[in-house]
């Protein structure tokens, strides 16, 4: 799927194990990050471990946990 990201069409792929609910909450996350300016390559890495804490219950190290879930507010 495109997206709109900063001015620009960019790609953003729905997982297999993502449901459109899921996937639409990625959009809504991703969304929250292009208002801090962050280019898209962090965007898009940052959106795929927000997705891996949420549905799975990943964990990660507390700097990178906290940068992620910042956005989350």
């Amino acid at each position: 799927m495109e997206i709109e990201y900063m001015d620009k069409k960019v790609k953003l792929l729905q997982y297999q194990s993502e449901s459109t609910n899921q996937f639409n909450k990625r959009i809504e996350y991703i969304k929250k990050i292009e208002k801090k300016n962050i280019d898209w390559k962090e965007a898009n890495r940052l959106s795929k471990i927000w997705y891996s804490i949420k549905a799975f219950g990943c964990k990660y190290p507390p700097e990178i946990y906290h940068r992620v879930i910042s956005f989350d507010k």
